[in-house]
């Protein structure tokens, strides 16, 4: 194969990946080159030299800098008169990998990562690990404005503005109430399915053997977490 031939195949659009960009961000990139390797996890990588794969796993790290950068920038502007500790507190709470993973899901990148993983299931921080790589992917492709803007715009969908304030653990907070009030709390789950690799549970919380509330997500304490909050909403707010 000529160096011509092999530069065109290396420039070679893979249009499903377009087409995902395309619906998930806006535009159309030419050289989707950057985002395939952004959803190329380590199982299915091959090495390009000694010591280096191509897997997602440095713009795994450039993204993480820049969704970090990203969120400070935007709490240090809407907050002026908080300190840098309460600053911390909030970052953490939006950037955590629980948020990263959802938004994963959100835009489905679970089908189209390329793993390699044999019987194993593929846990959730895998995809949200992806969604720090695509934003790498997004930053090398349209430099650091497009991509803020992008991540601000997922962030704020996914509740960037209420997550800050958010310090709930229901389901401690469930546990404690039942301990209480001498009540039994389990989780069962009522549906799990593993689909190209990704995980789905759906999960009831009952008290008393009673149901209190359902919830759903690509791991078990997601859901669990979801049905907790259901059924504190029941418990609390109708009080």
């Amino acid at each position: 194969m000529s160096w011509l031939s092999s530069l065109f195949k290396r420039k070679k659009v893979n249009t499903e990946i377009q087409a995902f960009v395309k619906k998930a961000f806006g535009f159309s990139p030419s050289d989707t080159a950057v985002y395939e390797q952004a959803l190329r996890h380590s199982s299915a990588a091959t090495k390009i030299r000694p010591g280096l794969k191509n897997s997602n796993e440095r713009l795994e790290f450039l993204g993480d800098a820049i969704i970090d950068s990203v969120v400070a920038h935007y709490l240090y502007t809407k907050y002026p008169m908080l300190p840098e500790g309460e600053l911390t507190k909030m970052k953490s709470k939006v950037v955590r990998r629980e948020n990263l993973n959802m938004i994963g899901y959100t835009l489905r990148i679970h089908e189209l990562l390329h793993l390699n993983l044999g019987r194993q299931d593929m846990h959730d921080s895998i995809v949200g690990n992806a969604v720090e790589a695509i934003v790498g992917a997004l930053y090398l492709d349209r430099g650091f404005n497009a991509t803020r803007d992008i991540v601000l715009r997922l962030l704020k969908q996914h509740g960037l503005d209420t997550r800050v304030h958010d310090d709930v653990d229901y389901k401690s907070k469930l546990h404690e109430w039942c301990q209480k009030n001498k009540r039994t709390l389990q989780f069962k789950v009522i549906a799990h399915r593993n689909e190209g690799g990704a995980s789905y549970y759906k999960i009831a919380l009952l008290i008393d053997d009673q149901e209190y509330g359902v919830g759903d997500g690509g791991a078990k304490k997601s859901a669990e977490q979801k049905a907790a909050k259901k059924a504190c909403e029941k418990i609390f707010d109708s009080k």
